[in-house]
């Protein structure tokens, strides 16, 4: 019964195909023009593009226990950025900038007059940058997490009141907390301190770097959007003091809760310029092994449709999921690639096909039993591309669910793509080689079964001249 059903599937499937092989053969203008303009109209849908970088909401588990214990913190130790912050109830990024700062000139000791002088001019420059949100102004005092009426400070830098003490060895910094004093601040120097030296009395020896954070008010949503503009100007402004050599003395080092966004955003963008490249070699690969030494039967434009087939049908894929409102991820770039190994696959099992089609067989016939022949193959393939990507939907990870997504609309626009339009390609490919016209240039040649029958009679006729 089992067998029964796989041939009655098998049966239809050569039937199905062959009828669509000889319907293709005897209009494929139509199976070229639609083909071509469905693609045309589903990349008007790269204009409903979502584009999605939060790399929380992309590589963390959907129902992950870490969420649900931090709903729990957040409901009892809710972030009050305005009025009453406390670092120690932070449970998400936030908007923030973090600075790493170390000594630039070998000393591996942050305790100098110079280096915190620097320091203090850093401090002035991050909170003076000026930002521009909706046609506003402001600056990191308008726009930071208050204790009260006064803004999150580092502290730490206080300690230029008493660094000429600290360096002449009259005043010992004791780890890890110690007041200050001038100001009466209580400096806590895990916090700051970073592969801090220490003697056996836990007396500071030296410090070989040392962080500022700068945390930005997010309550809002109109409060985390400022907060995202304050950070890319907190990232221009530290990025520009440090590579123009503003700073002798310490070499700094800066971060935000947007970098890693950034980062792998410039991942994504590193992988644009392999498109052509990888396109072009494809598409030779492919042109070099349809070509044969038959002028007539040779078929390089084919391998190169190919490559077209899988690529329009990508993009047309591509569109019709964002016109169903699924985020795009950077990690899409990849489907492309993989389109065009599964087209070329395709399009060398279509070719096989044909090849063992009897030349003198009409063309239509020969698109039917090609059709027949290939329908199989290309369609488990299809299948087994198809049941794999869908599997990945169910991951955790949405990710991995917004790749699979994309991957399985691409597969089934691939293979309709190929049954289509690549398939009326090979049609009028066939009618060319029926007319005997050159693979490359379209010109009328002789067919190399002609031409050898031709060398062999004109052979004959010099040996039998000879004899004579």
């Amino acid at each position: 019964m089992r067998c029964g059903c796989i041939y009655w599937v098998d049966k239809m499937l050569n039937k199905s195909f062959y009828h669509l092989g000889v319907l293709i053969a005897k209009h494929p203008g139509y199976f070229i023009i639609i083909p071509v303009l469905l693609t045309m109209l589903c990349m008007t849908g790269y204009q409903q593009l979502k584009y999605q970088i939060d790399p929380e909401y992309l590589f963390s588990p959907i129902n992950g226990e870490g969420k649900a214990e931090r709903a729990v913190v957040e409901k009892f130790f809710k972030v009050n950025y305005t009025h009453r912050f406390n670092v120690g109830r932070i449970t998400r990024p936030g908007r923030f900038g973090r600075v790493i700062v170390i000594p630039k000139d070998g000393d591996d000791n942050m305790l100098r007059r110079e280096t915190f002088h620097e320091l203090r001019h850093l401090d002035e420059l991050i909170q003076n940058a000026t930002v521009e949100y909706e046609g506003e102004l402001f600056t990191y005092k308008d726009a930071c997490a208050r204790w009260e009426n006064e803004c999150f400070q580092n502290d730490i830098l206080n300690l230029d009141y008493i660094m000429d003490d600290i360096e002449s060895g009259e005043l010992n910094l004791t780890f890890p907390i110690m007041f200050n004093p001038v100001t009466w601040d209580a400096h806590a120097f895990p916090v700051f301190f970073g592969g801090t030296k220490l003697t056996e009395d836990n007396i500071i020896i030296s410090v070989p770097a040392i962080q500022l954070v700068y945390f930005v008010t997010a309550d809002t949503k109109r409060q985390d959007a400022k907060g995202a503009e304050w950070e890319e100007t907190f990232l221009k402004v530290v990025g520009k003091a440090e590579d123009s050599g503003l700073f002798k003395h310490i070499s700094v080092s800066y971060f935000a809760s947007r970098t890693l966004d950034h980062e792998l955003e410039k991942n994504t963008r590193t992988v644009v310029p392999y498109f052509s490249s990888t396109f072009a070699l494809m598409a030779l690969f492919s042109v070099i092994t349809c070509m044969m030494g038959d002028a007539v039967r040779s078929k390089p434009w084919l391998g190169l449709m190919g490559n077209i087939s899988a690529i329009m049908a990508t993009c047309a894929a591509f569109g019709l999921a964002m016109y169903c409102g699924i985020e795009f991820i950077g990690i899409n770039l990849a489907a492309p690639f993989l389109m065009i190994g599964i087209g070329i696959d395709d399009t060398f099992v279509m070719l096989a096909g044909w090849r063992r089609t009897p030349a003198k067989m009409p063309v239509a016939e020969r698109m039917g039993h090609m059709m027949s022949e290939a329908a199989v193959s290309i369609t488990i393939t299809s299948l087994t591309d198809l049941f794999s990507f869908w599997i990945g939907i169910i991951s955790p990870f949405r990710s991995v669910q917004i790749f699979c997504t994309y991957s399985v609309f691409a597969v089934v626009f691939t293979f309709i793509w190929h049954i289509t339009f690549f398939a009326a390609c090979m049609a009028i490919s066939g009618y060319r080689e029926r007319h005997n016209l050159h693979a490359i240039f379209g010109c009328k040649v002789q067919a190399m079964s002609v031409a050898i029958k031709g060398e062999s009679d004109l052979h004959f006729y010099c040996v039998y001249y000879n004899m004579a």
